[in-house]
């Protein structure tokens, strides 16, 4: 798996109402700082505006795009649904590491790079409930994906609905099932815990109280949950004024 970054935002005009801010800035400074990219793709269709992007654009490589409406002849109505498809489409072309703007990065990936297909559980009250595409790496044209990319035949989700993570988070984790010699499979802490629930969120935000993240590579701040209660209105003097085990 080369050490290439991927990121993909702006599927949309108004950034699904989340401008780039001071943590996708933190995040994306995390990443860099421990994996140590060749190089980092940042592909949008609407570019990001603002002072913590103007210190952002500095470390990546912009790529605009069109945003995919359709795969397969499905149409792909939500932005993050046609950010599912970029993703999958930019590893098969040239491999690397995707992540999701609000994933904070622990240490170095070195040690997963031999591998294929790399993706981690996702679990609710202790049990899997897929594997989540925030953090994805995959070497070029890998089978695991291509095979994944091809389900996007079935897609069938209009937004919010009973299928909106049927394709990014149900669906790999059935074929890895299927096919486990195509993919290696991480536990939940390697970067899915704490989970998104509002006691976990409140441990990472609002606790100084100590947990065990020696083990993993990354944590995914789900940010569409925490977004007004941590994230939209997150300051310098916000983080200098209040111990919690993220401001550290």
């Amino acid at each position: 798996i080369p050490k290439v970054l991927h990121y993909c935002f702006g599927m949309s005009p108004d950034f699904g109402g989340k401008p780039w801010s001071l943590v996708h800035h933190a995040c994306l400074t995390s990443a860099v700082t421990h994996i140590k990219p060749t190089d980092v793709f940042f592909y949008c269709e609407y570019e990001p505006t603002g002072p913590w992007w103007e210190l952002t654009r500095r470390m990546v490589t912009v790529r605009r795009i069109v945003a995919p409406r359709e795969i397969f002849g499905n149409p792909l109505l939500h932005a993050a649904h046609r950010a599912d498809v970029v993703r999958l489409e930019k590893l098969l072309a040239v491999g690397g590491i995707y992540l999701d703007a609000d994933v904070f990065v622990h240490g170095s990936f070195d040690r997963l790079l031999s591998h294929a297909t790399v993706l981690g559980e996702e679990r609710v009250d202790g049990i899997v409930v897929g594997l989540c595409n925030a953090v994805i790496l995959a070497e070029a044209e890998a089978p695991f994906l291509r095979r994944w990319y091809s389900e996007y035949r079935l897609f069938r989700s209009k937004g919010h609905d009973e299928y909106w993570d049927e394709h990014s988070v149900i669906l790999p984790y059935q074929l890895s099932k299927q096919f486990p010699h195509e993919i290696t499979t991480l536990p939940q802490f390697a970067f899915f815990w704490p989970t998104f629930k509002e006691e976990d969120l409140a441990l990472i935000f609002d606790s100084a109280a100590p947990f065990d993240i020696s083990r993993a590579y990354a944590t995914h701040l789900w940010e569409t949950p925490a977004w007004e209660q941590y994230l939209e209105h997150l300051t310098p003097r916000r983080v200098r004024g209040k111990d919690t085990n993220f401001h550290y």
